[in-house]
């Protein structure tokens, strides 16, 4: 899970995703000014790997954290980093 969080690309969908409940995959690649066909690989990746989760309403696909603690576990990763 931590080599898939690696990707800075893939750590900002994470932390865009902590801050909102949920959003479109537009509206992801729209925020963090992606092309959509990288944004849609980084988002199947981290689907794949249990970090997202999705849901489809009519046209549009949702995703969200499927692990709202990770965001924790980020920070005090960060946070330990930035003491060494």
């Amino acid at each position: 899970m931590l080599k898939v969080l690696a990707h800075p690309k893939r750590l900002a969908i994470v932390d865009l995703l902590g801050k909102e409940d949920k959003m479109t995959v537009t509206e992801i690649y729209r925020s963090l000014d992606l092309p959509q066909a990288i944004a849609s690989q980084h988002l199947i990746t981290l689907k794949d790997r249990g970090i997202l989760s999705s849901f489809k309403v009519g046209t549009k696909i949702y995703y969200s954290l499927s692990i709202p603690k990770l965001l924790d576990v980020i920070d005090s990763l960060e946070d330990c980093c930035d003491a060494l």
